[in-house]
């Protein structure tokens, strides 16, 4: 069975948004929607109060009844995107979803997956590197996510453990999540200039690398 093929039994790796239980969240949800898409594109300084009000469809006054600076607005989309964070990676890092997937195929399809997202929500990521520099709030939720990660990325490989060279899985997973991790930071710091992540060869060499540190190399038709 082609890698394309065995990929394809694995499901297609998705981002998870837990559904909003109350009605009365919605204008929550469309505020946070907002400007999650418009810090996103734009990047946070750039993405003013007024027009995160208006593409939300509601009033700055009611966007100042729920926050009271952008930056309580940055601290509840880091919140929301923990929880979907953890959600999705439930879904992505189940063990049964690869059963099927070599080692390589599965630490490709993730390592794929992580640039993706990263790339379609720079400017979100970007924000959320420069408050993890002084809000302990949000660096304590990242530290949180990034052990959950990890532990969710252990259990794959462990599940592949014969096709791999380590003994300590927990130790190659932190390993290979921080390795992925930390150029995508640096990119989205730095710019195109520094590491384009529109181009598709950057992906294809993030994942090569993350497969050859744990052993493995990347599938010949990835």
């Amino acid at each position: 069975m082609e890698a394309a093929q065995k990929l394809e039994s694995a499901g297609v790796l998705q981002w998870v948004r837990p559904a909003c239980q109350a009605r009365s969240r919605k204008a929550l949800t469309d505020l946070l929607d907002a400007a999650e898409r418009l810090v996103s594109e734009r990047g946070f300084e750039e993405a003013s109060v007024q027009e995160i009000a208006a593409t939300a469809g509601t009033s700055v006054g009611s966007f100042y009844r729920r926050f009271r600076d952008k930056h309580g607005l940055l601290q509840a989309i880091h919140a929301r995107f923990s929880e979907e964070a953890r959600a999705t990676a439930d879904a992505a890092l189940d063990p049964a979803r690869w059963a099927r997937s070599s080692a390589a195929e599965m630490v490709a399809a993730i390592a794929l997956f992580l640039v993706e997202i990263v790339r379609e929500r720079r400017g979100l990521f970007r924000a959320f590197l420069v408050t993890c520099a002084t809000d302990p709030v949000v660096r304590a939720r990242e530290v949180e996510l990034t052990a959950y990660l990890t532990q969710r990325l252990a259990a794959c490989l462990e599940s592949h453990r014969s096709e791999l060279r380590y003994t300590n899985v927990a130790l190659a997973a932190r390993t290979t999540l921080l390795l992925l991790t930390g150029v995508l930071s640096h990119a989205v710091i730095l710019g195109p200039a520094e590491l384009d992540i529109d181009d598709p060869s950057t992906a294809q060499e993030l994942a090569r690398a993350a497969c050859r540190y744990v052993g493995t190399e990347l599938p010949a038709s990835s």
